[in-house]
């Protein structure tokens, strides 16, 4: 009876030890598990938060080019608004210029549209914003000639802007603006993309409301478009934009870490339960063996 009851303790605690073992194991894989999703987010969100800079500081280079380049005709059209034939031949020309391209208008430093044709696409937050961009315009400073992106929610035409000074004979110049859809910063997002993992612009100033997404801006987004509480409390990784209103977040499938971590924790209650069982199989012949000697 005591060399049975010696077996069974000696039998407890190597099933005791195994089970320490695993979860030591098992939490240090779930650890492992969770520092590489964590290195992979951040090389993500570096890179297409990168990528999103390098794309507006081309679109604010290219447009500061236009304005330059047809300093004349713009500022002809600043001087007298009714030519419609120039005003359409320099849309036609922004159209061959940016597959993105959206409106354009010419307004003076205090946000009021000198194309009267256009003035209705020109918002309050545009106003606002252009207002700022020609307060703070210091033509020896490169940084004061880049304006902050935002996104403008126009109904049925989500866009951002970017502008650029138009010099003319007077003291303040006149601002040059061009409004741009959201389509290929949505394809940055989408190319940076793993499967089953969402890049999502934040605005910074309001940080549940997304702005744009792989799917486009926030008027094409199938989801609601605030982040939930569960998905706030799991953004562990995210990049200010440049510039910019807008915060990038890496948001990964919460269901799919779940269930790794679950077969983690299944796979080492399999393992123990089957050492439990094969050293019971194992004392009960043993114990057999011993009564019939």
């Amino acid at each position: 009876m005591l060399k049975r009851l010696e077996a069974f303790l000696i039998i407890t605690v190597f099933v005791v030890i195994t089970a320490i073992i695993l979860i030591i194991y098992s939490k240090q894989r779930e650890q492992e598990f969770k520092d590489h999703n964590t290195t992979t987010q951040k090389t993500i969100v570096n890179s297409a938060a990168y990528a999103v800079n390098m794309k507006l500081l081309e679109k604010q280079r290219h447009v500061q080019l236009f304005a330059t380049e047809y300093a004349r005709h713009l500022n002809r059209i600043s001087t007298s608004p009714s030519g419609e034939k120039l005003i359409d031949n320099i849309q036609t020309r922004l159209k061959q210029r940016f597959q993105d391209f959206f409106t354009y208008t010419i307004t003076n430093n205090n946000g009021v549209p000198k194309l009267q044709n256009i003035d209705s696409l020109i918002g309050n937050i545009c106003q606002i914003d252009i207002s700022k961009f020609a307060n703070n315009l210091d033509s020896n400073n490169a940084k004061t000639r880049r304006n902050k992106v935002v996104l403008h929610p126009q109904p049925f035409n989500y866009h951002y802007d970017i502008m650029a000074p138009l010099y003319t004979s007077t003291n303040k110049p006149d601002i040059f603006f061009v409004s741009f859809h959201l389509d290929e910063i949505a394809d940055i997002l989408k190319t940076h993309e793993l499967s089953k993992q969402s890049l999502i612009l934040i605005r910074k100033s309001d940080p549940t409301l997304i702005e744009v997404t792989g799917q486009g801006a926030r008027n094409k987004i199938k989801r609601e478009i605030r982040l939930s509480k569960e998905e706030q409390a799991h953004v562990n990784v995210f990049k200010d934009v440049l510039g910019t209103d807008w915060r990038l977040i890496y948001l990964a499938d919460l269901n799919a870490e779940k269930k790794y971590i679950k077969s983690l924790w299944k796979e080492a209650f399999i393992i123990i339960s089957i050492v439990t069982i094969a050293l019971l199989l194992l004392f009960i012949i043993l114990s057999k063996a011993s009564r019939k000697q």
